[in-house]
């Protein structure tokens, strides 16, 4: 496929070639189920040991932002698949059209 008649992104590109890449799912699923394990065993452990409201607190900001930065992330890649579907199903339409036609595709 030619790349530069879709006009891609370059994140749209990185998005093409990573897409038959299951490894990079595999490892944002292991790294948000990390971070909610890592804060939940800190919390468990610590704040017995604490008791202090303050403590909990800044736990709770750290999960906030930290959760609230992967579901950028998340909203972001949709996003950016969304455009490239777009794209491809563009290029698709006039691929189709130009066979229709006889014409080559350009």
């Amino acid at each position: 496929m030619d790349e530069t008649k879709l006009r891609l992104t370059v994140g749209e590109r990185m998005l093409l070639e990573r897409s038959s890449d299951v490894g990079v799912t595999r490892r944002r699923v292991r790294m948000v189920v990390i971070s909610g394990l890592l804060l939940s065993a800190a919390l468990i452990v610590t704040a017995p040991l604490l008791q202090s409201w303050q403590f909990l607190l800044f736990l709770a900001v750290a999960y906030i932002l930290v959760t609230t930065w992967e579901r950028v992330g998340y909203a972001r890649t949709i996003l950016a698949y969304k455009g490239l579907v777009g794209k491809l199903a563009a290029r698709l339409d006039a691929a189709e059209r130009a066979a229709e036609k006889g014409r080559p595709i350009s």
